[in-house]
């Protein structure tokens, strides 16, 4: 087996997890523990009042103590939190980088924290301007700061926020910024905040949008009358309303970037909230293309799913196929961007400990995200160029060594092909599907992989539609309709692989298929799949039934009536698509891709496929259950031998013919290389 990893190590911790009594600050005795030096590590200093209330370093002063651990937690598995100075700070920062570690500054724009007693305190800097906190559209206040608002002065805050870290960035030596949750995103959704007069007004002078005469521009502290401007804002101009905040967005990291190159510092950023590029414009207003143009070094893709998995902070919510898609999506999206995924492994502050209470759902995480692809003229490359541990303090040494055993496992050797279909990425398409969305709230792509992926279809990669002509193998796309012509005849001229080829019918898609050869009997409006063989001809076409879940004449007032003012955990609204259909098209991917075929468990199991070498493949098997499933396979070739890399299931795997069966443990991931006979 190839043992080579070539992938990035980051850590996410809290000052709670260092020892400033110690004389290297507790630095080398981390470390051993850790058993490797980090790419990265981010100090998580909680609050903007790290950066906003620093007092310079001409004399020693105590840190907030908010600051010291996340939200002022008072003790970790290792040690009670401690009263940190600004000089300790340093030579905390100074004693990192002498064994080798990049260390980034972090905080979120929250401010709220309880103290030892349970009593809930502010920031002091922050409780001080509540000009900056975000607006919902019901006139209240939501206690975090919003980083695009203003002073009372008229002055520009983000302003400050560069000139003030910029400040803290030398004064410290930090070597770069981690733009967390907050300052790369808001919290509320678009649907829901920021509906500020100060936002409102920032909103009219960039877009040109006038009011109506009924809606007011000037109503802060006017409830009703804020909710009558923000729901007419969302009604009527949500698409300026959504350009708006993607331009304000990227104008603060374009002015973040600059400020730091000038001081010879570095920049990663959070994604947003675990959203791909559809749901990170529709929801929050941020363009993930605007960002990256701002010049930033990587984004840490949150893609914490075991947790979330695991029910954390009481939710019920199953992130799995949809993390999947949306990294996929973003580095579809921004192909030349760095992408680290947070492991999401223990947040004391939060309350849950996924390395502790559900250990096969981070081993998932792990062995999943990493073998995730964007396909590229010289073959595919992972999605993920690495992880950040979150949060990694109190961590055993034997915990990091089996975190990292399953990172290097998750990483290793170089995949030569990526057995299945690759989805083909348009970033044109996803601007038109934005656009499209609110009348017919049809699915775009992440919304088909994610749904897909969920009844096992072979989708693990993704290609962008100019690469086409370098590609080859099965490749599938959806929403033939919201291509451009120059797009949608690439498509149709793909020959180097079988094509499954989705669209809702129109009459100019009818054209341009007709020009191409293809014939779909399918009526207009009605959702169609049309499968080609490699030499272009049409094997099979399936169109589906017509919904019956909203009639055609109510569907504008029921898409009307829909709340899009949702936590980031709660789906947007999707028109129906019919069970059968998107069986069909499963079974079409599987039937075209020469994908493994499940022979039981087939609600349960699920495989990526990863061709290492001629003859042999690696087997990432995935059981859904609570409980232990039994994967057996066949792999439509006779297998010589099986070795299992996983330290599950202890035993060998002997193969009959074709196929082949072992058990995989409840929500969790088993990997085998399988060598094929000559």
């Amino acid at each position: 087996m190839n043992t080579a990893t070539d992938y990035e190590k980051w850590i996410w911790i809290e000052l709670i997890g260092f020892d400033h009594l110690a004389d290297d600050y507790g630095v080398e005795a981390y470390l051993e523990r850790a058993g490797f030096i980090p790419d990265g590590l981010s100090l998580l200093l909680f609050t903007p009042d790290f950066i906003h209330a620093h007092p310079g370093m001409e004399q020693e002063s105590l840190l907030p103590v908010e600051a010291c651990s996340y939200a002022g937690r008072p003790y970790g598995k290792h040690r009670h939190r401690q009263a940190w100075t600004n000089y300790q700070l340093r030579g905390l920062i100074r004693e990192l980088q002498r064994h080798g570690v990049e260390v980034y500054c972090s905080f979120f724009n929250l401010f709220l924290y309880r103290d030892d007693q349970g009593n809930e305190q502010a920031s002091t800097w922050c409780a001080a301007h509540p000009e900056l906190y975000e607006m919902r559209n019901t006139g209240e206040a939501f206690p975090v700061l919003n980083p695009l608002k203003r002073f009372k002065d008229g002055s520009y805050y983000e302003d400050l926020l560069i000139s003030d870290l910029s400040k803290v960035m030398r004064d410290y030596n930090f070597d770069g910024f981690h733009g967390a949750d907050g300052y790369t995103s808001p919290r509320l959704s678009l649907a829901e905040a920021d509906y500020s007069d100060d936002m409102i007004g920032q909103f009219l002078h960039i877009s040109g949008v006038e009011l109506p005469g009924e809606i007011k521009s000037v109503c802060d502290g006017d409830p009703l009358e804020m909710k009558k401007r923000g729901d007419w804002i969302w009604k009527h101009e949500h698409m300026a309303w959504i350009r708006f905040y993607a331009r304000r967005w990227g104008e603060l990291w374009q002015k973040i970037m600059p400020a730091l190159r000038q001081i010879g510092k570095k920049a990663v950023l959070n994604s947003v909230w675990t959203r791909d590029p559809f749901e990170a414009l529709y929801r929050y207003g941020v363009d993930y293309q605007l960002l990256i143009a701002a010049g930033v070094d990587g984004i840490v893709v949150e893609s914490g799913a075991a947790a979330l998995s695991a029910g954390a902070d009481g939710m019920e919510y199953e992130p799995g196929t949809e993390f999947m898609a949306m990294l996929m999506a973003v580095q579809a999206h921004v192909p030349n961007i760095k992408l680290i995924c947070l492991n999401g492994i223990q947040d004391t502050t939060e309350q849950w400990d996924a390395i502790s209470h559900a250990p096969t759902l981070v081993e998932r995480d792990v062995y999943t995200f990493s073998n995730l692809y964007i396909q590229q003229r010289e073959g595919p490359r992972r999605c993920a160029s690495g992880f950040m541990a979150c949060l990694g303090d109190g961590i055993s040494r034997d915990g990091w060594e089996w975190l990292v055993n399953r990172w290097d496992l998750g990483f290793n050797g170089q995949a030569e092909r990526v057995i299945g279909a690759s989805y083909v990425w348009s970033d044109e398409q996803l601007y038109r599907s934005l656009a499209a969305y609110p009348a017919e709230r049809h699915w775009p792509a992440h919304k088909f992989v994610k749904e897909m992926l969920d009844r096992g279809a072979p989708l693990h990669a993704m290609v962008n539609v100019h690469g086409l002509e370098h590609h080859s193998g099965a490749i599938c796309i959806t929403g033939l309709e919201l291509l451009p012509d120059t797009e949608l005849r690439k498509v149709l001229a793909y020959r180097n692989g079988p094509a499954v080829l989705l669209g809702t019918m129109t009459a100019p898609l009818a054209h341009e298929l007709a020009k191409a050869g293809v014939q779909v009997e399918c009526e207009d409006n009605r959702m169609f799949a049309i499968v080609r063989e490699t030499g272009g001809t049409v094997v099979e076409a399936v169109a589906m039934e017509q919904g019956a879940d909203v009639a055609a004449g109510d569907r504008a007032a029921h898409h009307a009536g829909i709340n899009d003012a949702l936590s980031w955990i709660k789906p947007l609204y999707y028109s129906t698509l019919s069970e059968s259909f998107l069986q069909a098209c499963v079974r079409l991917l599987r039937d075209i891709s020469g994908a493994p075929r499940p022979l039981k468990n087939e609600a349960y199991i699920r495989s990526i496929a990863l061709e290492m070498e001629p003859g042999r493949w690696r087997l990432l098997l995935q059981n859904l259950h609570m409980n232990y499933k039994s994967a057996q396979l066949d792999l439509g070739r006779p297998i010589r031998s099986i070795q299992v890399l996983t330290d599950f299931p202890g035993i060998p795997i002997f193969p009959k013919g074709p196929e082949f069966s072992l058990y995989v443990p409840g929500r969790g991931m088993v990997i085998v290389e399988v060598d094929f006979q000559v």
